[in-house]
């Protein structure tokens, strides 16, 4: 596995992605629709959800969305899915994440439990631990020594 040291800037970045797929699910408003969040050289950000009859047709709409065209800097794909870890499988936001002048990505997963909480016992999904480094991906904007 490679090394992973990411900048300030990309750091704070994937963890927004986390953070957006986890608000989403929290009070029971999950599943999570897969998106992406794109941001451009300039640092603008953009969020696309893409709502499919199926889940994974969703989330491969997402990946299949972000391509190195040069107007992407960094990108995250974001979806509702499950990650094994400790022996257990776990309800998980997934977030796969790259930028253009690194050969790898990321995949992190933030573990959830459904719970009921307060007085109408209204579902809610509680975070478990923080984020899991799951490995490295090929980044999707790489093309080989950068634009």
């Amino acid at each position: 596995m490679n090394t992973f040291n990411p900048s300030q800037a990309f750091a704070d970045f994937f963890f927004l992605a986390i953070d957006h797929g986890f608000a989403s699910v929290e009070n029971g408003g999950g599943p999570l629709v897969p998106f992406t969040m794109l941001v451009d050289p300039a640092g603008q950000r953009k969020l696309t959800r893409f709502a499919m009859d199926k889940l994974e047709d969703g989330v491969q709409a997402a990946k299949n969305s972000v391509a190195p065209t040069g107007a992407t800097a960094m990108y995250a794909i974001a979806w509702d899915g499950f990650v094994t870890l400790e022996g257990r499988k776990w309800d998980a936001i997934c977030v796969e994440a790259g930028e253009t002048q690194a050969e790898f990505g990321v995949l992190f997963c933030q573990r959830y439990i459904t719970a009921k909480k307060g007085l109408l016992r209204r579902t809610r999904s509680v975070r478990v631990g923080n984020p899991a480094l799951i490995g490295n991906t090929p980044s999707r904007l790489w093309v080989g020594g950068g634009l």
